[in-house]
């Protein structure tokens, strides 16, 4: 055997062994020994070198072990169509990273920007995957000569081919070899560069690398096939490289996808196609994620190492592992044991799928907890799902508890409250540093967490929730307690935050069930892929006409709503009056006269009584529906309200396997702060508006300034920006979200069609003809008219309270629909201050007062923006005992909006109000010019969307909606032998001049900032 041979051989059988075609292998890998690997690796002209030209010895040294050989691998410099000098070499004797912690595998070419692999492709793989997109190769397309160079020209001359993007030469093999066209970059942040300063300061943007650009060309389509690793750090690292190469490539009108599988299938994809054969990779390529929706699915990552690890159907029945502190995990038959002296960790959580025992696991932590005297706090997000909580554990619920244990809660040994309570001022009269000795519990963590960041109903009290919380984890965590949090979608950005606020270094004990249905316990779920839920009603119609029995999940609850748990109320009991029909929402809990008051905390019994149950979101968590043989199936309209993950909550509250039926819009209409998907553009965003928000206050003396904290607890807006960008990244992509989640969890998907209908449902035609289908949505908007016209009257007419009474009413947690209506009626009062009428109930609720406050603001109420500015400021510090939590401060005031419709000179074209306007005047062309240089604040500032071809007309159309106003087209016009469409603004005309003449009249009273001047001016 020659000196050669033994290394050629063995880098040979190991790119053989990753799937790589023979003669791809030979065109772009050699084997280097000796001196030659040098020659390869050095040829920049800024590697250090003495006054001969040799490279100095320090240099030689710390590369001494590329002597004892390895392999080579280059392939085509894009940019030259040359054979690449540029490559990487693979060592047979690595050496150690400057800390001595790790291998480094590949070297590199020192002092070099970095590139990436584009391998010479030969004849008969160029042939194969043109034969595989239906392509042909032309005789001028090959070099005679250099016939394996020609490839990636023709590449990029055919846009339509997808490009999978990999890290690692061998893997781009890998994927060539099975037809797939990819290049690899030399690690997952190789796709683009950042501009540095000779101090190593960023300057300017990324920018994608020039070689991959040219690939990118015409918007080709991207599917990024990172290694899927384990690691928490490397994830992390992973996952940050994809988002921002994906962003990028976006940018540059591409279409981007991400493949991912399960890390024991193999870690690369070289690994994976090894191990289980091509076929598998081909099912990961098609089940690709858009880069949003991965997004999405990647914010919801727990890489936390797990401490015990099961896999069973219910948590109850699994023989539990308990950490005994020799840090080994032993056996233990006795489920009755003290679970939380078996976690010896502060912080336990606990991540199991819908109906597998999670609350039950936590009744037998809080009886143990019971048993030896320590005190137990319970925190959830909705009342109701906290006193079912409260029930199950033999806790009391905070209205339950007297006003005397209330202030005394040293003596309380068990309680249940919202995090809406979380603050001294509230019914709880919480103190956080009675619980230091205690087990604090949250039940649906991710909900609970999001809820105290974003919801309405924490605003006014939000820096004193958030206050209270931290010190409650620091009293907790940093005492002799303990924090047990539970989720199904448990993930690294909860544990991130509680550990955060405690401000303690932690190991959390981890408790991971990874069971998921099999066949018999996965659900059949049967998607209705139109763009309106009309098919689905008109099934669910003839579903109950046979005998079915449903479960109805909706995400609304407004009479306006047209698929909305009062709508479909309604229309089902006019269609079926002789069944029972259980409205189930946060009106119909809060009515002590209604059927389903106080029915969460006994839902097994009270359903069974019903035909048809109609649920909102209000029981979307934290229940468990376990009845048996009653429900037929579980139907669910998901109109893009709720997020992703919630309606999968909700489609799970029946713990029976019966068949689902689910329409899923395709794009949800909730986004937060300003939409973005990415955690630094939103945070960024929001700092700057304040700033923008600060100036404005300071503009009008506002004398509170010096007071101003914007730094309150940066750990929960760093929390609230990572949900936000999940919940916009799941609502951009919300039917695919959905889908993927449940696919997630193990459930059949099946598409309804007129050939595929469910078993039951089989023997009659459910497809209805359009014509029926538009005759059932008549009949559906003319209940809802009639039950909508009757309840705005109602509203309209109800009596008259005072302030005090209103007050009281505000504060009660359920009260019958004659209360609801009167405090309705009073708080309209409070804001338009005119007769209320029907008609004002209506244009109320289409939102009419935002309308109007903005209009009033930007016209004749522009002398009192500041004031009113200032007075919203002022009441925030003083909730907020000087604090402020940023998105709530940038919610609630006006200036920056007024500002920018000021800018575009929107009050100035209210003025004219004959004016005819066309894309081609003057004024509109700076508008749009300026409007679309200004895209990124607009969006941030006034939630407007501007698509980059946007007409100055359209734009002006955008901003005038967000008053009420509208464009009139009138005719066509040709300038120039082109066609132009002539439009004039409309004015509504609904008596708003009446409203504005009340709020002037309130601020002009001596008394201007009297209780009732305040409402009137929209505080």
């Amino acid at each position: 055997m020659t000196p050669n041979t033994q290394p050629q051989i063995n880098y040979f059988r190991e790119w053989t062994n990753s799937c790589v075609d023979d003669q791809l292998i030979h065109l772009n890998v050699v084997p280097l020994e000796g001196q030659r690997p040098y020659e390869f690796l050095f040829y920049s002209n800024a590697i250090p070198r003495r006054n001969d030209g040799r490279v100095t010895s320090e240099i030689l040294k710390r590369y001494q072990h590329i002597e004892e050989g390895g392999w080579w691998c280059s392939g085509i410099d894009l940019l030259s169509g040359e054979e690449d000098l540029w490559g990487c070499f693979k060592p047979s004797q690595p050496r150690h990273s400057y800390d001595q912690k790790k291998l480094i595998k590949y070297e590199h070419p020192p002092k070099t920007p970095t590139s990436l692999f584009a391998l010479k492709i030969p004849l008969h793989l160029w042939q194969k995957i043109a034969s595989h997109y239906q392509l042909e190769i032309l005789p001028e397309d090959i070099d005679n000569n250099q016939p394996d160079q020609g490839f990636w020209q023709w590449f990029i001359a055919h846009p339509q081919i997808p490009l999978c993007i990999t890290e690692g030469a061998k893997k781009a093999g890998a994927l060539l070899t099975a037809s797939y066209v990819a290049i690899a970059l030399p690690g997952v942040f190789g796709g683009y560069r950042v501009s540095r300063d000779e101090y190593g300061n960023r300057i300017g943007k990324p920018n994608l690398i020039p070689q991959l650009e040219k690939l990118i060309n015409n918007h080709r389509e991207i599917y990024i096939a990172f290694d899927q690793d384990t690691k928490p750090k490397t994830i992390k690292n992973v996952n940050a490289a994809i988002r921002k190469t994906g962003y990028l490539l976006r940018r540059k009108g591409c279409k981007v996808k991400v493949i991912s599988w399960n890390p024991e299938l193999g870690k690369g994809v070289d690994d994976l196609i090894a191990n289980q054969g091509k076929n598998i990779f081909d099912e990961a390529y098609e089940k690709a994620l858009p880069l949003e929706l991965w997004k999405a699915k990647s914010f919801s990552r727990l890489t936390y190492p797990v401490n015990l690890r099961v896999n069973s159907r219910y948590l109850s029945e699994q023989n539990i592992f308990a950490y005994l502190g020799n840090k080994n995990l032993q056996k233990l038959d006795n489920l009755d044991l003290a679970y939380s002296t078996n976690f010896p960790a502060k912080l336990v959580g606990i991540k199991s799928a819908k109906g597998t025992g999670k609350t039950k696991l936590l009744e037998k932590i809080v009886a143990e907890a019971v048993a030896r005297n320590q005190k137990v706090l319970v925190i959830g997000h909705r009342v109701q799902l906290v006193q079912e909580l409260c029930q199950r554990f033999g806790l009391k619920y905070i209205t339950e508890v007297n006003s005397e244990s209330q202030k005394s809660q040293d003596k309380l040994l068990g309680l249940g409250l919202c995090i809406d309570s979380l603050h001294p001022n509230s019914q709880a009269n919480f103190n956080p540093e009675t619980w230091s000795d205690g087990i604090v519990i949250i039940d649906e963590v991710e909900q609970v967490i999001w809820h105290g960041l974003n919801s309405n109903t924490c605003r006014q009290s939000r820096v004193e929730i958030l206050r209270c919380f931290q010190a409650l984890m620091q009293n907790v965590l940093g005492g002799i307690g303990q924090v047990f949090i539970a989720d199904a979608d448990l993930s690294d950005i909860s544990i991130d935050y509680l550990q955060a606020l405690a401000r303690v270094k932690l190991e959390p004990f981890i408790i991971q069930n990874d069971w998921l249905p099999g066949e018999k316990e996965a659900w059949q779920i049967f998607n209705y892929p139109e763009t309106t839920p009309k098919r689905l009603i008109a099934d669910l119609q003839k579903h109950i006409r046979e005998g079915g029995k449903p479960m109805v999940c909706l995400s609304a609850q407004k009479l306006t709503s047209k698929w909305g748990t009062r709508a479909l109320e309604a229309y089902l009991k006019k269609q079926f009056p002789q069944l029972k029909i259980l409205r189930i929402d946060s009106e119909s809990l809060a009515e002590p006269n209604h059927p389903a008051y106080g029915c969460i905390k006994s839902l097994n019994q009270v359903l069974p009584k019903y035909d048809i149950i109609l649920a909102s979101p209000s029981i979307e968590t934290g229940v468990s529906i376990d009845i048996q043989g009653h429900f037929t199936s579980v139907w669910a309209i998901a109109q893009g309200v709720q997020g992703a993950t919630s309606v999968c909550q909700s489609l799970g509250r029946v713990r029976e396997n019966i068949p689902r039926y689910l329409w899923v819009a395709n794009c949800g209409f909730n986004q937060v702060g300003n939409g973005s998907t990415s955690i630094t553009s939103l945070l960024n965003s929001e700092q700057r508006l304040t700033q923008l928000n600060i100036r404005l206050l300071q503009q009008s003396d506002f004398d509170s300034l010096d007071d101003l904290e914007v730094g309150f607890q940066a750990e929960s807006f760093l929390c609230w920006a990572k949900m936000a960008v999940r919940f916009n990244a799941g609502m951009n992509q919300y039917r695919q979200s959905v889908l993927e989640f449940l696919r997630i969890e193990g459930h059949q998907i099946i598409e309804i069609s007129t050939e595929v209908l469910p078993d039951n449902l089989k023997e009659k035609k459910i497809s209805e003809t359009p014509t029926e289908l538009n005759t059932l949505q008549s009949a559906i908007a003319t209940v809802i008219k009639q039950n909508y016209q009757t309840e705005c009257e109602a509203i309209a007419t109800a009596k008259n309270i005072s302030l005090s009474e209103y007050q009281k009413l505000k504060k009660r947690l359920s009260k019958p629909i004659k209360k609801q209506r009167e405090q309705r009626k009073f708080e309209l009062m409070l804001r338009y201050n005119i007769p209320i009428t029907a008609e004002l109930v209506e244009k109320d609720d289409r939102g009419w007062y935002q309308q109007l406050q903005l209009h009033y603001f930007m016209t004749v109420g522009r002398p009192y923006l500041a004031v009113r500015d200032g007075e919203v400021a002022k009441k925030l510090l003083d909730l907020g005992k000087g604090n402020i939590f940023i998105p709530d401060f940038n919610d609630c005031l006006l200036g920056a909006i007024i500002g920018v419709m000021e800018l575009l000179k929107i009050p100035s074209l209210l003025k004219d109000k004959q004016r005819e306007l066309k894309n081609i005047d003057p004024d509109l062309q700076l508008l749009g010019k300026t409007a679309l240089s200004n895209r990124t604040e607009i969006k941030t500032i006034l939630g407007i969307g501007l698509a980059a071809n946007s007409s100055p007309v359209t734009i002006v159309g955008r901003f005038l909606d967000k008053i009420g106003y509208s464009l009139e087209f009138l005719r066509t016009e040709t300038h120039q032998k082109k066609r132009l469409r002539i439009y004039r603004i409309v004015n509504p005309d609904d008596g708003r001049f009446e409203v504005f003449q009340q709020w002037l009249s309130g601020r002009r009273l001596e008394n201007g900032n009297s209780y009732q001047g305040k409402i009137k001016i929209g505080l």
